[in-house]
């Protein structure tokens, strides 16, 4: 089984309050969930600013070249909302 972990850096537009962010933090894991079983999110650590978030995503897949296409396209799918941008991807297949 091969493991594929993606960080994925955000920053926050127009976020004033921690219950702003906590909104989207929600609805950003609850899509990822959506996806199956075969995915897990969490939220890491950051630099501790209201406007900055921080996703990691693994991916559990016996293929390491389908998990990297599945990880691709996740990475596409968040590239920009209404009230996020990606900044910064790290990607990693264990």
């Amino acid at each position: 089984m091969k493991i594929g972990l993606l960080t994925l850096s955000f920053r926050l537009e127009g976020v004033d309050s921690i219950k702003e962010r906590r909104s989207i933090v929600k609805r950003l894991l609850a899509e990822v969930h959506r996806l199956g079983a075969a995915f897990a999110a969490c939220e890491v650590r950051g630099d501790g600013s209201l406007r900055s978030l921080k996703i990691r995503v693994a991916h559990l897949s016996d293929d390491p070249r389908y998990t990297e296409a599945v990880l691709t396209r996740l990475e596409r799918r968040f590239e920009r909302g209404r009230d996020y941008r990606l900044a910064d991807t790290e990607r990693e297949i264990i």
